[in-house]
């Protein structure tokens, strides 16, 4: 038997993959090939990314199968045959793929976000009625009362008036398809609803990044552009010098909830192995504890200890820093990315054996930013 996997290259599957082939699995991957790199390929340096060495590669490639495959396509692109084939031999089907932008618009997204969960229903569809749909959502679906339940309470169910970006609208829209299908078809599913993923673990340049990280390597390429004197001043704090004071448009009473991946990978697997009956079963994959928007201002001003970084509502009249680092920061800093869990079960009390997540301190925060400090010139 295989475990049907979409997304094995980024941030979240890779690890997921990862975790897969250690717990014994074989593995089919489904994804594209990219110019120059075949999915093989790609996919090894995925493994590589999250730490895989040599050794565990080489166990890796007896039961990993690539898969080219094309989420936006009827058939996932596969020939007919292929299709059956891999959809008969699933013992879990995880989709993790989807096309991730804050700002792309929800026309932009739906072809792979929603139109490629149809695609999985349907290779669902042509597996053993046991075998699970297991869909990576968002945590920022927004959450209301709803009349099914998971684990003996309500299971948050989407609202449009609450779904901000065009991304947690089709995510929004992909959750009612998988809850369509495993309402009509009576097959298991699950919805796994992340909130903002993040690793305090070093990233490569190639690897899959995350939030942080991307803030961290725009953050480094703004001061690299920074004539030699200015940089100097921004990386080193300079006795006797004032530091250079700079406005972050954003709500200081914000908060953010921030759940390391390698917990959400351990929870997800966890819950896979739970007994399910037949229809949807929601769990929120998010960090107990809530942080302050304040608290990731406060790691980014250590890590560039000349700048006196200040949260501001408004902003009149931004300098020429301000206006290039507030657009980069506002989607962190503008807006409440608390995790909207309040009615959902906690997973201790789902998953008694799951340990915690690591805490999100500023250590964590300035790690999981992945800051390499551009050279001083």
């Amino acid at each position: 038997m295989t475990v049907v996997l979409t997304g094995a290259t980024g941030f979240l599957g890779s690890r997921l993959l990862r975790a897969l082939l250690a717990g014994g699995r074989t593995v089919a991957a489904l994804g594209r090939d990219a110019a120059g790199q075949p999915l093989a390929a790609r996919l090894e340096t995925a493994l590589r990314a999250c730490g895989a060495k040599d050794g565990e590669l080489a166990d890796a490639r007896g039961r990993l199968t690539a898969v080219p495959a094309d989420l936006t396509r009827p058939g996932l692109g596969l020939k007919p045959v292929d299709h059956d084939r891999l959809a008969e031999e699933a013992e879990a089907v995880w989709h993790c793929a989807a096309a991730l932008s804050l700002i792309d618009t929800e026309d932009t997204l739906a072809p792979v976000n929603v139109g490629g969960t149809h695609r999985l229903t349907e290779l669902a569809d042509r597996s053993p009625a046991h075998v699970p749909l297991l869909y990576f959502s968002t945590a920022y679906v927004a959450a209301g009362p709803d009349a099914g339940s998971a684990n003996g309470r309500p299971a948050p169910v989407p609202s449009a008036l609450e779904a901000v970006t065009g991304y947690e609208r089709t995510k929004r829209r992909a959750e009612a398809v998988v809850r369509d299908w495993a309402a009509s078809r009576q097959r298991p599913a699950l919805i796994l609803r992340p909130s903002l993923l993040a690793t305090d673990r070093p990233l490569p340049p190639d690897a899959a990044q995350q939030p942080f990280s991307t803030l961290g390597t725009g953050l480094a390429e703004l001061i690299g552009q920074a004539p030699p004197l200015l940089r100097r001043g921004i990386l080193h704090r300079r006795p006797g010098l004032p530091r250079v004071r700079l406005r972050l448009l954003g709500d200081p009473a914000a908060h953010m909830n921030i759940v390391p991946v390698e917990y959400a990978v351990d929870a997800a697997l966890r819950l896979a192995a739970l007994p399910h009956r037949p229809g949807v079963s929601t769990y929120h994959l998010v960090h107990p504890v809530e942080t302050p928007a304040p608290l990731l201002v406060a790691a980014v001003n250590e890590l560039v200890p000349g700048v006196e970084l200040v949260l501001r509502p408004a902003v009149d009249r931004p300098n020429l820093i301000e206006q290039q680092i507030n657009p980069m920061l506002a989607n962190f800093l503008r807006r409440d990315w608390r995790s909207r869990t309040d009615d959902h079960t906690p997973l201790h009390e789902v998953l008694p054996g799951l340990a915690g997540p690591a805490p999100v301190d500023i250590a964590y925060l300035r790690a999981a930013m992945n800051f390499l400090a551009p050279e001083l010139g």
